[in-house]
């Protein structure tokens, strides 16, 4: 088993791989905006581990994604709703999670992206949890255009 720290960079640079494999593949437009600190005075600040602006690069992320690999205290949602990040992606212990933000400011889960709506996270678990990630891109990859 990997040192929790390579898990984490593993599991978190594959989950990009695939998610701008699958953008490419569909023609969506979109902005890598990586890891960096989204704060908002007067609250907690969030650094996701990857993160994407769908369409148009914008300052605020449409999609911030968090790869849990040890529990945490922190309720991560909580730290992104001062900057009104319109979607989360939480990976963790084998399981992908999607939250909304709702027009009432709070986080709701569902069960696709309103991103990617024909995108089905198990679909990406398989993927991401092929040993090789290269091998994992490529048969993703073939998967999407053979559907």
């Amino acid at each position: 088993m990997a040192p929790i720290g390579e898990k984490h960079e593993k599991v978190k640079s594959t989950i990009g791989l695939l998610l701008e494999t699958y953008m490419r593949e569909l023609g969506t437009r979109f902005y890598k905006r990586g890891g960096f600190t989204l704060e908002e005075p007067g609250y907690a600040s969030g650094t996701p581990d990857e993160s994407y602006s769908i369409g148009t690069e914008k300052e605020v992320p449409d999609i911030v994604i968090e790869v849990i690999v040890t529990s945490g205290t922190i309720n991560r949602k909580e730290l992104y709703k001062p900057k009104r990040i319109p979607e989360i992606w939480f990976w963790q212990s084998n399981l992908i999670k999607i939250f909304n933000l709702n027009a009432t400011g709070e986080y709701e889960e569902v069960e696709r992206s309103r991103f990617f709506p024909d995108l089905e996270p198990v679909l990406l678990l398989e993927y991401i949890a092929m040993p090789d990630q290269y091998d994992a891109v490529v048969k993703f990859q073939q998967a999407i255009r053979n559907r």
